[in-house]
């Protein structure tokens, strides 16, 4: 009887399901306004939240961190990030390992005379 009383206190005080909600729609942010373009041309990448702090004027601190994939090469980024309200404002890397893929750029032939 004690163990189910505490496991009654334990989901009653400690809310997971809204953390998890509040995570999935940073995630939705950060890959639209920021690493969407920092993974682009990857086969995959994931994000994840590490931090998540509320300012006293409402802002977010947001820590977050993405790994992704590009053939045989991996990247993995720390990224601090500012939001507003929904949108990104600011942001700087904490720590990358990996290069960027080589994406191939199409020019026009260039011909001599």
């Amino acid at each position: 009887m004690p163990l189910l009383m505490a496991l009654i206190l334990t989901v009653f005080l400690c809310p997971a399901g809204q953390s998890h909600a509040e995570d999935a729609s940073l995630v939705t942010l950060l890959r639209a306004q920021a690493f969407n373009k920092m993974f682009d041309g990857f086969d995959y990448y994931h994000v994840k939240i590490e931090r998540d702090v509320t300012t006293t004027d409402g802002k977010h601190e947001v820590t977050a961190v993405a790994s992704g994939k590009f053939l045989d090469q991996t990247r993995r980024v720390t990224v601090l990030f500012l939001i507003v309200g929904e949108t990104v404002v600011g942001g700087q890397v904490l720590n990358e390992q990996g290069l960027p893929p080589c994406l191939l750029s199409v020019r026009p032939r260039e011909e001599s005379l």
